[in-house]
């Protein structure tokens, strides 16, 4: 019998890397965080849709971290 290893076989198509959902879960809520608390400011002081370009882009974040929430959760 000789020592050689066995060959190597990459993953399954329908197999998911759970530590790289949960770490995109993670970043997800950590970049929702900042933009929902902007929109609670924004609500809170009137500023409306014409609020400061920071704000905006932060809440712009915030929708990328919604994204990444939700491509992490039906990613296959």
């Amino acid at each position: 019998m000789s020592d050689t290893p066995p060959p190597y076989r990459p993953p399954e198509p329908g197999q998911r890397n759970g530590c790289l959902t949960a770490l995109m879960l993670v970043v997800g809520v950590i970049l929702l965080i900042p933009g929902v608390l902007c929109a609670i400011l924004n609500a809170k002081m009137g500023a409306g849709a014409g609020g400061d370009p920071i704000t905006m882009f932060v809440m712009l974040v915030a929708l990328g971290g919604l994204g990444l929430i939700v491509f992490a959760i039906t990613r296959k």
